[in-house]
């Protein structure tokens, strides 16, 4: 657990100044940071995936992201343990609605060798959806990359528009304007393509 008052501060400061340090590329500091922040970063992911195995790996996996990313962190727009946690719970979202698709995949197969007629329906329900999502995500990259960013870190990351705020360094006003505009421009983009 973060220690709060005084102490946080200087917890705070010493991972500004790791991160700083992965960005010249010195492993150590990356090394220092797992030790420091390896253990609340893993209980934040056991939240959110549960107590399953896949923790560890999705922990993993953020350091690497954290070591890829170090250069572009800006600790004015967002606290050290706040991005580090943004990274991971955007990799263990990921790694949800991976599953999520995995066990869908794994039930429409299912039912379509029932043999009993309903699997043929299911089977042509689901491609019609895989045509949506597949409009749907065509629309998503023809939006300015302002709105996309804040729609993607919202829908597909589960992120709050203040989170979104946070993160980008960005007024909650201006988040919320984009993310509205965004999703009207996609209306229209879909409504123009189905008909």
């Amino acid at each position: 657990m973060v220690r709060s008052g005084l102490a946080d501060g200087l917890d705070t400061g010493e991972d500004v100044r790791l991160i700083a340090q992965i960005a010249d590329g010195q492993t150590g500091a990356l090394s220092e940071l797992y030790r420091r922040r390896g253990g609340p970063l893993f209980r934040f992911l056991q939240r959110i995936l549960g107590e399953d195995p896949d923790a560890e790996e999705i922990l993993q996996d953020a350091f690497v992201a954290i070591w890829r990313r170090a250069g572009g962190y800006d600790p004015a727009k967002s606290g050290p343990l706040t991005w580090m946690m943004m990274i991971a719970r955007g990799l263990a979202l990921d790694r949800l609605r991976q599953r999520s698709r995995r066990l869908s995949g794994f039930e429409r197969l299912k039912s379509a060798d029932s043999g009993d007629g309903a699997g043929a329906d299911m089977a042509s329900a689901h491609l019609e959806a895989d045509e949506q999502a597949r409009r749907l995500g065509s629309a998503l990259c023809s939006l300015p990359e302002t709105q996309r960013t804040a729609i993607e870190m919202a829908f597909y990351r589960g992120c709050t528009q203040e989170e979104i705020a946070q993160a980008t360094g960005e007024p909650l006003g201006t988040i919320k304007a984009r993310i509205r505009r965004g999703m009207l421009s996609l209306r229209l983009r879909l409504q123009n393509r189905h008909e």
